[in-house]
Formats: structure tokens, C-alpha cells, sequence
């Protein structure tokens, strides 16, 4: 209570008001209602003179009245000092109830700035997360991106190393096939200029075996076929082909038996079991 009334100046000037009313009032009645003392022997002695006692009782009456309104006006004094004391304390309780609406108000404000505050954070710390989230995912796309170009570049060198190596495999084959080719070609001619040679030796070495038969008519040159073994061993000999008379076919015939063992081939690949070759008779 006393520090609301050092809070308010008027309402302590109100208090200290009514107290001293209060005990003024209280002083005034104790000397009026206090009966004087009794006469003593000797002030009854000394008491002369007559006193009016209708003037006593009117002085007396007035003195009463007058303290009775100084009472009174006391009292009408304390109801104002009350009456406004019950109005500062109302302007202050007013007072204080708009401080303490105000403070709540103030109190509500800052709490929803705060909570304005940490939502408007929540918000930026969520967008800052999927700006982040968003920055990671296309850093990660990039990479990914990246990674397949050089996937796709790394295969398609790998492809066209391969292809180019197949292509030479390839040229390389068909350089070898067309060497190979040439080789066998080469070769082929070779055993065939072998087989003409082995051939012609076969026929000179019968040539000169051959016993010419008497006739009149003129032999001419005649294509013979000869089975033979391994070692030049003659098996068959076939001068059907040979025309003219029979005794020529077989004097033929007698002179390719005469001829074995037949000349070996100048080269293995050329030998035959069935070997055919011109007779040409010496003149």
C-alpha cells in the first residue's frame, strides 16, 4: 500500500489529509466531552461572584455546536479526502489495467513477431534446404550427366577402336587370303608345271622303252592311262585312246610295263595312282 501511494503523490497528500482531520476531530472531542473538575473547599471559598447559568449553558451550547461543525466539516472533509482517494485509487487501478492491457498487448504483440519471426526462419531454412536440396540434385544430375557422356564417349572410342581393329583384322585377313590365294595360285601353278614335267618324264622313260611294232601304217601320239603304286610300281596301263592297230596299243602298253618303276615326282603333291600322259611315238 505505501508503495502505491509513493506511486501517487495526490493519493498520499489525501492520506496524510484524512489523518490529520481524523485526529483533530479526535483531540476536539476529548477536550469537550472531558467534565471539569470538582470545587474544592477553597475554590468554593474564593467564588464570588454569581454566574449566569443561561449564559454558561448558551457559551457552552456554542462551543458544542462549533465543535460540532468543525466535526462535521471534519467528517464532510474525510468523505472528499475518501471520495477522492476512492477516485485515485480507481484512476489507478484504471491506470494500472491499461498498463497491464497494454503490457499484455505488448507481451502478445512480441509473442507473435517471435512466432512471425520463427516462422518467417522455418520458412527460409526450408527454402534454404530445398534450394540446397535442389542445388545437390542437380549437382548430382550434372555429375550423372557427366559420367554417361563419358560412358557414351568412352564406348564409342571403344567401338571405334574395335571397328577399326576389325578392319584391319579384316584387311589383315584378306590380305593374308589374297597372299594365301596367291600362294596357292603360285603353288598350283607350280605342281602344274611339276605334273606337266613329272608327266613328260613318264612319257620320255616309255618313249624310249617302247618297241616299235612291225606295220606299215604311220602310229600317231595317243593319251595313256597308267595306275601305279607308291614307288612308281605300274598296276594298269589303258591305251584304249590310242588308235590304229591293236598291236600298237599293246606294243604301248608293254613299253609303260617296261618303264616301272616310273620316274619319282619332283614334288610329293604331284604324285598321282592314276596318272595320264602323252604318247608320243619317236619317229
Amino acid at each position: 500500500m505505501l508503495k502505491e501511494l509513493l506511486k501517487n503523490p495526490t493519493a498520499l497528500i489525501y492520506a496524510i489529509a484524512v489523518h490529520v482531520v481524523l485526529i483533530a476531530i479526535l483531540v476536539v472531542s476529548i477536550q469537550w466531552s472531558a467534565k471539569p473538575a470538582p470545587l474544592t473547599g477553597a475554590d468554593k471559598i474564593v467564588q464570588a461572584t454569581v454566574i449566569d447559568e443561561a449564559a454558561l449553558q448558551a457559551e457552552k451550547q456554542h462551543k458544542l455546536d462549533a465543535a460540532a461543525a468543525k466535526r462535521q466539516a471534519a467528517e464532510e472533509q474525510l468523505r472528499q479526502a475518501e471520495l477522492e482517494q476512492r477516485r485515485a485509487d480507481e484512476a489507478l487501478r484504471r491506470k494500472q489495467q491499461e498498463a497491464d492491457r497494454q503490457r499484455q498487448a505488448k507481451l502478445k504483440a512480441d509473442q507473435e513477431a517471435k512466432e512471425r519471426q520463427r516462422s518467417a526462419d522455418q520458412k527460409r531454412q526450408l527454402a534454404l534446404a530445398t534450394q540446397r536440396l535442389a542445388v545437390a540434385a542437380q549437382l548430382k544430375a550434372e555429375k550423372a550427366k557427366r559420367k554417361a557422356e563419358a560412358a557414351r564417349k568412352a564406348d564409342e572410342a571403344q567401338f571405334q577402336r574395335e571397328n577399326e581393329e576389325f578392319l584391319q583384322q579384316q584387311l589383315a585377313q584378306e590380305e593374308a587370303n589374297r597372299q594365301a590365294r596367291a600362294a596357292a595360285a603360285q603353288r598350283q601353278k607350280q605342281l602344274a608345271s611339276l605334273r606337266d614335267q613329272y608327266e613328260v618324264a613318264i612319257a620320255q622313260k616309255v618313249e624310249r622303252n617302247w618297241i616299235r611294232p612291225v606295220f606299215s601304217a604311220q602310229p600317231g601320239s595317243c593319251r595313256v592311262r597308267v595306275k601305279q603304286i607308291p614307288g612308281g610300281d605300274v598296276v594298269n596301263v589303258d591305251a584304249s585312246a590310242c588308235g590304229g592297230d591293236p598291236s600298237y596299243r599293246q606294243s604301248v602298253e608293254a613299253a609303260v610295263f617296261r618303264a616301272a618303276p616310273l620316274p619319282q615326282p619332283p614334288d610329293p603333291a604331284v604324285f598321282d595312282r592314276d596318272i595320264i600322259f602323252t604318247f608320243k611315238p619317236n619317229q
